[in-house]
């Protein structure tokens, strides 16, 4: 972890995708293509997570397949599908559709960085000159790449309105790892520990649990956005200017009955 392949990996990817995202915010106007950018990076980043079976299989004739391959095990594997299903949404107008995007943007980021930076298959395994190893940052790079692109194409605003959806992001990762970790306990499999529900990721940090991992997510969210409204919002679009008239019209609505 952190050798010089890594790190110039980190390096050159981060380039890559600042302009790749710039270049697309000049260039892409029409909604049409923004949805093709979008749809090509989220079948990207399925591909490439499964192309170490391909690759297994032509050089050897057989391929192992993983527990992440079968089932949702890390959050990764729940944001890349969601980033996929997003991509193809017929109708981005809904509640459901919105709370979704909303959810793939902050979580793809925080997910998509830790899985490049901290990448638990290249830490046992530190080369780049094994594709099992290189698909897995790969397909990191794409999935963050989509899920910053959501902002970046207008398919979300930054707003304090995210946190519903952030919230519901997080209680599905928690149903997801329980009904997973309740699975392997049921057929005699060894534990995968998945979302973390079972233990920490880094034993260094016993104290990163899942739920202290949520709560940060959502604080963080919350002040990036709310930092976000007050400085490009004018104050009436506000969040707690929002929430005050939302407050005054109940009452209002009180007083009348």
């Amino acid at each position: 972890m952190f050798n010089l392949a890594h790190v110039l990996y980190m390096v050159i990817s981060g380039v890559l995708t600042a302009a790749g995202l710039v270049a697309c915010a000049f260039f892409v106007k029409e909604e049409k293509a923004k949805v093709r950018v979008l749809k090509i990076f989220a079948l990207l980043t399925v591909a490439i997570h499964y192309s170490d079976l391909w690759v297994s299989f032509f050089e050897t004739g057989e391929a192992d397949i993983a527990d992440s391959h079968l089932l949702p095990i890390y959050p990764c594997n729940i944001i890349m599908w969601m980033l996929l299903i997003t991509a193809f949404l017929k109708n981005r107008d809904t509640l459901p559709a919105k709370m979704l995007t909303d959810f793939v943007f902050w979580a793809g980021i925080v997910c998509g960085s830790i899985g490049i930076i901290f990448n638990e298959n290249f830490g046992n395994n530190p080369t780049l000159a094994e594709w099992d190893i290189l698909d897995g940052l790969l397909s990191h790079s794409t999935m963050l790449f989509g899920c910053i692109y959501l902002g970046v194409g207008k398919f979300m605003r930054i707003r304090v309105d995210n946190l519903p959806g952030i919230v519901c992001g997080l209680l599905f990762f928690v149903l997801d790892g329980a009904i997973i970790n309740g699975l392997f306990s049921v057929f005699h499999l060894d534990p995968v520990n998945s979302m973390y529900l079972l233990h920490p990721p880094f034993a260094t940090m016993p104290w990163l649990t899942t739920p202290v991992m949520g709560l940060a997510g959502v604080a963080l969210a919350f002040g990036i956005s709310a930092l976000y409204e007050q400085i490009s919002l004018p104050r009436e679009q506000r969040w707690y200017v929002r929430l005050k008239e939302f407050i005054e019209q109940r009452k209002e609505q009180h007083q009348e009955r």
